[in-house]
């Protein structure tokens, strides 16, 4: 499959909490990160469309980081497929990114090294 990708994607693992609905809220791990979305695992199928709300926090040696502050986001899942029996593949996208957060990105990006950028191409 040839795929074109407006942003590069960064190959990064961070912890993330994904709220679902109100009240209803699971935990995973990035699979990577671009400047309009990114991708998780997920241990439940979630619906192309639905919309998510996204913090992502800072680990520093496995640990979360509670000195630097969750980069809170909204998304939409672009799409989601099985990556076994238990897991699932999650493409989210963001949406209403204001220049706060995207600035707020834009250094987490930043901090990734280089190596890490997949082609987008």
């Amino acid at each position: 499959m040839n795929e074109t990708r407006a942003h590069i994607r960064y190959e990064i693992r961070v912890s993330a909490e994904v709220h679902l609905a109100p009240g209803v809220s699971m935990t995973c791990v990035t699979r990577d990160l671009s400047e309009g979305g990114l991708g998780i695992e997920a241990d439940r199928v979630l619906p192309t469309g639905q919309a998510v709300g996204v913090e992502l926090f800072v680990v520093v040696d496995d640990i979360e980081d509670e000195s630097t502050t969750p980069l809170q986001l909204s998304a939409k899942v672009a799409w989601c497929r099985p990556l076994g029996d238990l897991a699932h593949a999650v493409g989210l996208q963001f949406v209403d990114l204001d220049p706060e957060r995207r600035s707020y990105l834009d250094r987490l990006l930043r901090a990734v090294p280089a190596a890490t950028a997949r082609s987008t191409k």
